[in-house]
């Protein structure tokens, strides 16, 4: 399998420019395993949204499943990636299992149920990060990036973020600004400064309103 560990961030810019740029602002040594967390993440979606049956959605949900408890990591490059993470002890099995049992229980109750969804999986993230106290943050924030409802009130206190947020979970922080700046209004589709701004987030220099 030609794909290496740190192809994982590449491969969550191919599908989520700006989630990627928020992992810029994590250490090198998490953002490979974070990214394939995401990207899986990204799958999962997919695997629910594209195809025309609920059997066939199913069918793809259970072969990540599968997958991630097999023995054959040369299966997808995510995959490899996956089980190069769970040799290092980076993952665990278990709980990939039950981040893809979530997608699975979506599909079974409320196949359109995106951001309650996602809320949960962000929410789940932080124990791989070993941070329970930003679950419901997380849960926030990942309810808002699936498209849910909410203003700018609803959005966690930008300030208090940024003070309780570490290095590993910096780009949480990062996001909730980005999401925060497209509910006022303020974001662009495809923003050439996006970097540069979250630069200016990131050192606190300016937060959006």
């Amino acid at each position: 399998m030609s794909s290496a560990p740190h192809d994982g961030w590449v491969a969550l810019r191919a599908v989520d420019r700006e989630l990627a740029c928020c992992l810029l602002f994590t250490p090198s040594a998490t953002r490979s395993c974070l990214a394939d967390l995401l990207s899986l993440l990204h799958e999962l979606e997919s695997a629910v949204r594209i195809p025309s049956e609920p059997m066939l959605a199913a069918i793809r949900l259970q072969w990540w499943a599968d997958a991630v408890v097999g023995s054959n990591p040369a299966a997808a490059p995510l995959v490899w990636r996956l089980h190069h993470h769970l040799a290092d002890g980076r993952m665990q099995q278990d709980k990939l299992v039950a981040l893809i049992g979530i997608w699975q229980d979506r599909l079974q109750q409320a196949p359109d149920e995106a951001p309650a969804c996602w809320a949960q999986a962000f929410s789940m993230l932080m124990t791989f990060h070993a941070r329970a106290d930003l679950d419901r943050v997380a849960a926030t924030i990942g309810h808002v990036f699936a498209g849910g409802a909410a203003d700018a009130a609803t959005m966690p206190d930008l300030a208090d973020m940024r003070r309780i947020c570490d290095a590993d979970t910096r780009w949480l922080f990062l996001l909730a600004c980005m999401l925060r700046r497209g509910l006022d209004g303020a974001g662009a589709a495809d923003d050439s400064l996006l970097v540069w701004r979250m630069l200016v987030w990131r050192w606190g220099v300016r937060l959006p309103s």
